[in-house]
């Protein structure tokens, strides 16, 4: 039954009495037992209180109902069952976490809104063992005004499934049961328990489910798992659009956890010399997060922490000028075999810069190997060019010793994937100055990272060649969602004696990207600021769970909203975009290539199939049955 229903029901009746817990307010933890868990661990870090809070309070509340002559206890009647020194220190603690956890149920507030509004007669009732007092400020807090009443089973001894508790209600207020309806979430407490006073009564799910990718945690989900569930569940509805939900369930927990990964990385692993650098422009929404979480005073050494303007374009040059290899250009460009007019195009010059112009025009170059073919490098070593390149080289050299590349320890955060962008800077690091390291925090690494930069000058937070991930299969849908508001460095200029990097225009600015980002760093804030956030350790898996779900079996609402954002670097030039299918049932090669040249893939398959198909593993079985990697 949704609210408009609800309401409309409810419309004959004076009164209205609802239940609290789970009704109007809801908690940022999935269990009533984990609240016990959080105090455990606070209780551990303010007092140095190391017991094992859980069991002995859901011990001790037992205790205390086994001894009782009442239907009902109190919080104080439970404490009185805890046995140790500082157990008046644990019961506070416990109302101070309970306080922090409780926020209004928003996706049900209107319901009570509307009876406020219409003038019925509100009551709460409520079987709980927490003081009256404690219930109202909170519900104040909340927004939770121009109740009559409020009933609560500790002060009465009785409770709602019994009905005695409903009969004390009525008969406190002088209500009739006709006249009134009580909702909850409850089925014997807030729905027979009524009956039972004859007050008719609605049932409502105590969970209903708000996310968009995140399923609803089984009995086996751990902790951080049911946490990230309630905490997104329960407050997402607040969130104005799809899009910034999307972003606050998506990509918001993605943030969180690499930057608390990196930080704790960093932390272990800084000396006196270390720095660490974010790396434009994947790495600008998480330079975002990390000052969102640490805040600039809070991060030891913050000075030595920089967002850097680099880019395989504009470190090209770079690393060509610093080794004296020309062909090193091919180590910036992604894999495959190219002409020379494509590597020419590559390296931004044109056919009539080159050093002769006769060569083999249909001859096809594996461009990570340009080394291996001395005709390139003859064709490539140009007075023009190598001048050009020196140009481009002298000034970005300055930017990079200036930020501490040539004398510091660098640890880079970056998106990672193949660990281009540490080779390339090593390389012009060690060409330079050999004293210095290099060593990357990355979200994923692909295959021949290893290779590349050695397994032992890495880490990766989601995945990497010895660790799988859904994950892996949206890598390019990942990088659309934190495009950052600048476009990509080209190369570097001065400018009245300081450095600066020359920035080519923006990528994909729409308000879809912006709402997606904004509600991606208002998770941040909030799981930040909750005290569920200090206490739940996401994990890599937690993390990216609903985004791998988004990858994998995305939504109608979003295949189109991502779908058809510009990818200018596929030939596609959208994420997921297919032609009609009459079109590739007629020329099925076109087929063929524009599947090839998408972005997202499994996205282009749902969007020209329109049904739910395992499309990522009829896609990955295909590649196989051709020998490739998927």
């Amino acid at each position: 039954m949704d609210n408009s229903s609800i309401i409309k029901r409810i419309n004959k009746y004076k009164a209205v009495s609802f239940d609290i817990f789970d009704t109007l307010l809801k908690r940022d933890v999935f269990r009533p037992s984990d609240v016990f868990r959080i105090v455990q661990t606070e209780a551990q870090e303010r007092y140095e209180i190391d017991i094992d809070f859980k069991a002995l309070r859901i011990n001790a509340e037992k205790t205390a109902r086994e001894k009782s002559q009442y239907p009902e206890i109190t919080l104080d009647e439970i404490y009185e069952e805890v046995t140790i020194q500082e157990k008046e220190k644990l019961k506070a603690l416990e109302l101070e976490v309970e306080s922090l956890i409780l926020h209004c149920n928003y996706s049900f507030k209107p319901v009570y809104d509307a009876c406020i509004d219409s003038g019925k007669d509100v009551y709460l009732v409520s079987d709980m063992y927490l003081p009256t007092s404690f219930l109202e400020e909170v519900l104040e807090r909340e927004g939770y005004e121009g109740y009559r009443g409020i009933i609560v089973s500790a002060d009465y001894r009785k409770t709602k499934r019994s009905g005695e508790l409903f009969a004390d209600f009525l008969h406190s207020y002088t209500l009739k049961c006709v006249d009134v309806i009580h909702i909850g979430d409850s089925w014997y407490a807030d729905y027979v328990g009524p009956k039972k006073c004859r007050i008719s009564s609605i049932h409502i799910p105590r969970v209903t489910k708000n996310t968009l990718y995140t399923p609803v945690p089984d009995d086996k989900a751990d902790f951080e798992t049911r946490s990230l569930f309630a905490f997104v569940n329960s407050r997402v509805r607040k969130v104005e659009s799809r899009d910034e939900k999307l972003g606050y369930e998506v990509l918001g927990p993605i943030l969180y956890a690499y930057c608390k990964w990196i930080h704790n990385q960093y932390e272990e692993m800084k000396t006196t010399r270390s720095r660490l650098w974010f790396a434009a422009r994947d790495m600008y929404l998480f330079k975002e997060a990390y000052e969102s979480i640490y805040g600039n005073s809070d991060i030891k050494g913050s000075d030595h922490i920089d967002y850097l303007y680099i880019s395989r374009r504009s470190l090209r040059p770079i690393l060509t000028y610093t080794t004296g290899e020309i062909t090193e250009s091919g180590k910036a460009f992604s894999r495959g075999d190219y002409t020379i007019a494509q590597i020419i195009e590559k390296m931004g010059y044109s056919i009539d810069d080159l050093s002769d112009k006769y060569y083999d025009k249909n001859a096809k170059y594996n461009i990570r190997v340009l080394e291996k073919y001395p005709e390139v490098k003859r064709l490539l070593s140009s007075t023009t060019i190598l001048n050009r390149e020196r140009e481009l080289a002298e000034p970005g050299i300055k930017y990079l010793e200036e930020k501490g590349l040539f004398d510091s320890d660098i640890v880079l955060a970056d998106v990672g994937w193949h660990g281009t962008t540490q080779y390339i800077l090593r390389q012009i690091q060690k060409s330079v100055s050999d004293r210095s390291k290099l060593f990357g925090l990355y979200l994923g690494c692909l295959d021949s990272t290893n290779e590349r930069i050695g397994k032992d000058n890495y880490k990766a937070f989601a995945f990497s060649e010895e660790k799988s991930s859904d994950f892996d299969k949206g890598i390019l849908l990942f990088e659309s969602l934190i495009l950052a508001p600048h476009g990509s460095t080209r190369y570097y200029q001065k400018n009245g004696g300081v450095i600066e990097p020359v920035l080519g225009e923006p990528d994909n600015v729409s308000e879809f990207l912006e709402n997606v980002q904004r509600g991606a760093l208002q998770f941040v804030k909030e799981f930040k600021e909750s005290v569920v956030g200090r206490n739940a350790d996401l994990s890599s898996v937690n993390a990216t769970s609903a985004f791998g779900k988004l990858a994998l079996s995305p939504r109608k609402e979003e295949l189109e909203s991502i779908g058809n954002m510009d990818y200018e670097d596929f030939g596609m030039g959208k994420m997921a975009a297919p032609k009609p299918m009459r079109k590739y049932i007629l020329h099925p090669g076109q087929l063929h290539y524009d599947l090839k040249h998408s972005p997202w893939r499994i996205g282009f398959l749902y969007k020209l199939f329109k049904v739910r198909l395992p499309y990522a593993k009829i896609y990955a079985f295909a590649r196989k049955k051709q020998g490739k990697s998927t």
